[in-house]
């Protein structure tokens, strides 16, 4: 996180960057801003079943992470939040935050509602589909050689082999 690595990153001079922003804080701040305004355009619309605003949402976070995966290392990135400090520190997590909230929400309706297992706790349905987002976001880089994976599925046929995954097991539910 210093301003050459940054230059260096960016294909600029290091004096250069300090052309454009005042200081090392006003560029975390600018980088959080950025992930905030990719990762806000990924929430449906409130309203509808659950698991269509679930698909949604992951169907659209994963287009937006495939196609941005620095937003990953902005997330899960410890030197950012010590370069952020503790404002930005907690703004990314409030961000992070959000997205857990969300997923956690729509499976808990999801599950009030028989569409998904009541034998299994709703943070681990959740945290079962944040581990794919963040599996299929990071897919490309960690694939073996010569092997298809889920970096060359997309992300709305991820989505339905989640969903199917989610609604076979409230099958017990419905029946």
């Amino acid at each position: 996180m210093t301003a050459a690595a940054l230059a260096e990153e960016v294909g600029i001079a290091d004096g250069t960057v300090f052309r454009h922003f005042k200081d090392k804080e006003e560029i975390v701040t600018a980088a959080i801003d950025l992930f905030e305004k990719a990762l806000k355009g990924t929430f449906p619309p409130p309203g509808g079943e659950p698991l269509d605003r679930l698909g949604s949402f992951v169907v659209k976070r994963l287009t937006v992470v495939r196609a941005n995966p620095e937003l990953l290392r902005l997330a899960f990135n410890d030197r950012l939040a010590e370069a952020a400090g503790e404002e930005g520190a907690a703004r990314v997590e409030q961000l992070v935050g959000r997205s857990v909230t969300f997923i956690h929400d729509c499976l808990a309706d999801a599950q009030s509602m028989g569409q998904v297992t009541r034998e299994v706790p709703v943070m681990m349905l959740a945290w079962m589909v944040i581990g794919v987002v963040r599996g299929a976001s990071s897919a490309g880089r960690h694939s073996a050689p010569g092997k298809k994976g889920l970096a060359d599925t997309t992300p709305e046929n991820l989505w339905t082999t989640l969903e199917h995954f989610l609604r076979s097991t409230g099958k017990e539910q419905t029946s």
